[in-house]
């Protein structure tokens, strides 16, 4: 039974929420992780294909605006005062063709006409914003036959962005021929349009993409582009980039004639897909969140009603039985789920565990008592042994008879009729039997004496279980030496005439130890017993016991070391660790197995301890006896 035990430090609904705001975090942090990884990348995959879109639709109406251009300078490549001005240039054709209005209305930039050897019949070129005429460098007076912008058969055609001076043109340029289409060719038309703003506004209306036209020519382009053109020019493939959060800028690159650097295409797209996928999933994280927090409040609510609060009732009905010990309480759950058959179980388990109890103390006071009797007759065997030594010798006295001449010599010294010399030796006769009566007598009280002392002594231990049996054996300051002195006289009822006892001087020196002298007495008594037993299993007939003493620490406190050395039949090193359980013995005879258990225990039971050493089987043995001093247990107590 543990007493002083606390409830929780934490409720098992307050464990809950932490658990569901755990897998609530985990969801968000799981709906995050999808929406990051693949929701959020789908979507820019779709915002980017609706740039790639944008830069088809832009690419489209520009290469419209080329097909429109390519179409009209096809019909006046194939016309008859076409065909007949090369020849012979006339004023109506000049009306007709080059003037500002009409290319105005044509929205042609330039116009001109070339024959096959390259020379110049005519050529304009207008800026339409100033009005004015402008010279392009291309269609100067004459252009080598062999240019190939020149067309000298019927099928040929040149269409594509020609980079001039003014900015790039989308050109077109067809060979001269009959209305039927019929040669021979007489020559080339080309017709030209500027990609200037007003084309690009057009277009952006028209195809309602904001996009711009740019030069891949580092001089001329901004500085912050130079990273996508030098990019466009070595990969040679789209290139997307988000501008800010609302744009994303897609480029693209055209290709120009006569091996000029090419155009790149700036087309600016609405982020407008991850714009409404951002506010779809901030109000789906949202709803998850909210809805999570509502699962939570509900989840508290039912674990409180339903679960933890049934549980707090077991809870305090399992520590009210620990701290008090009563297992004869019970918990009423009127319930038929899980924690109402465990409330029963619990019920049930305390009565078992009641019944269990009883039987168990009654078995623990039979062994105790057993346990307690064994120790006192091991005890008292070992005190009774030199009293059986001292009565036989005291009987083996008793049988010897008296001197046989002794009465024959008193009564010839009565008679009167002995010699002078006779009667001389009959008194030194009597007075030297009667010393050795008397000598003999001295013995026999020497004898009654010790066994005195030693029934003194069994009465003692008898006291001293006595007081243990009660609970109130008692510690106080004992001297080795003296106690030492007492357990040595243990030692004859083992016939140990042969064995010398050799006590340390240093004992004396050393301070009293906390302990109780009857208890020491028979432990040393034990360990002394012992050894002499361990030298007599050598079978020399001889051998000897040193006991030594010092000063010593253990786990920081200052100890005295009792160490009781024999020249006996050694330990082997497998059973040193077992030297102190009940019932183990290295005796031949395995009797035994309770006198260093029970001295263990004593050892123990007054703050100290015992450990054996032996070198092997043959090498004797040393048993030390670890105690606290007398002066360490009056400070610690203080």
């Amino acid at each position: 039974m543990t007493l002083g035990r606390k409830s929780p430090n934490s409720s098992l609904n307050k464990r809950v929420m932490l658990v569901l705001g755990a897998v609530l975090a985990i969801l968000l942090a799981a709906n995050g992780t999808i929406f990051g990884l693949v929701i959020w990348p789908a979507f820019v995959d779709v915002e980017q294909s609706a740039a790639q879109k944008n830069v088809n639709r832009v690419s489209d109406a520009l290469a419209g605006e080329q097909d429109n251009l390519a179409r009209v300078a096809h019909d006046w490549s194939a016309w008859d005062p076409t065909y007949e001005y090369v020849v012979q240039p006339n004023d109506e054709y000049d009306r007709q063709s080059f003037t500002f209005d009409v290319m105005r209305d044509l929205n042609l930039n330039l116009l001109a006409i070339y024959n096959t050897d390259g020379k110049r019949i005519r050529a304009e070129t207008y800026d339409f914003d100033s009005g004015k005429e402008l010279e392009v460098g291309t269609f100067a007076d004459s252009i080598p036959a062999s240019d190939p912008l020149l067309m000298h058969e019927i099928d040929q055609q040149v269409t594509g962005i020609l980079m001039t001076e003014h900015g790039p043109m989308l050109l077109a340029g067809f060979p001269i021929l009959q209305s039927t289409r019929e040669g021979p060719v007489r020559g080339t038309l080309f017709m030209g349009r500027f990609i200037n703003k007003a084309m690009i506004d057009g277009l952006v209306n028209q195809t309602h993409v904001q996009f711009d036209v740019f030069g891949t020519d580092p001089a001329a382009l901004p500085a912050e582009l130079d990273p996508f053109a030098a990019r466009l020019l070595a990969d040679k493939t789209d290139i997307f980039n988000i501008a800010d959060r609302g744009t994303l800028d897609a480029f693209h690159l055209l290709t120009t004639m006569r091996d000029a650097p090419p155009l790149m295409i700036k087309v600016e797209t609405p982020r407008a897909i991850t714009g409404i996928a951002r506010t779809t999933l901030t109000i789906a994280g949202i709803s998850t969140l909210v809805a999570g927090f509502l699962l939570m409040a509900m989840m508290w609510i039912l674990l409180t009603r339903h679960i933890v609060v049934p549980l707090k009732k077991l809870t305090a009905h399992v520590l009210e039985v620990g701290q008090t010990g009563d297992l004869t309480r019970r918990v009423t759950l009127d319930r038929d789920d899980e924690i109402g058959v465990l409330g029963r179980e619990f019920d049930a388990a305390n009565n078992q565990l009641d019944n269990a109890r009883r039987r168990l103390l009654e078995q623990s006071y039979q062994s105790g008592m057993a346990e307690i009797a064994a120790g006192v007759m091991h005890n008292i065997r070992n005190a009774l042994s030199p009293v059986a030594v001292t009565l036989w010798k005291l009987s083996e006295t008793a049988a010897v008879p008296p001197p046989p001449h002794l009465q024959t010599a008193f009564t010839e010294i009565k008679s009167g009729q002995a010699e002078p010399d006779r009667q001389r030796k009959l008194l030194d006769y009597v007075e030297a039997t009667v010393a050795k009566v008397f000598s003999e007598r001295q013995h026999l009280a020497t004898d009654l004496k010790t066994i005195a002392d030693q029934n003194r002594h069994i009465e003692q231990i008898l006291q001293d279980h006595t007081a243990l049996s009660m609970g109130i054996r008692q510690v106080e300051p004992v001297a080795l030496a003296k106690t030492i002195e007492e357990s040595v006289r243990l030692l004859p009822a083992r016939g140990t005439a042969n064995i010398e006892v050799v006590v340390s001087p240093a004992l004396a020196t050393l301070p009293p130890v906390q302990g109780n002298p009857i208890v020491l007495t028979q432990i040393l008594g034990n360990l002394f017993i012992n050894a002499s037993e361990a030298i007599g299993e050598t079978g020399r007939g001889s051998g000897r016991i040193q006991i030594d003493g010092a000063l010593d620490t253990d786990e920081g406190r200052p100890m005295v070391r009792l160490t009781v050395s024999d020249d006996g039949a050694g330990i082997d090193k497998a059973n040193l660790a077992n030297m102190f359980e009940r019932g183990f013995s290295t005796k031949r005879n395995k009797t035994g197995g309770l006198g260093l258990h029970w001295s263990a225990n004593s050892v123990a039971s007054m703050a100290g301890r015992m450990y054996a050493e032996s070198d092997g089987p043959g090498k004797g043995a040393r048993i030390h006896v670890l105690l606290p001093t007398a002066a360490e247990v009056t400070s610690a107590a203080a």
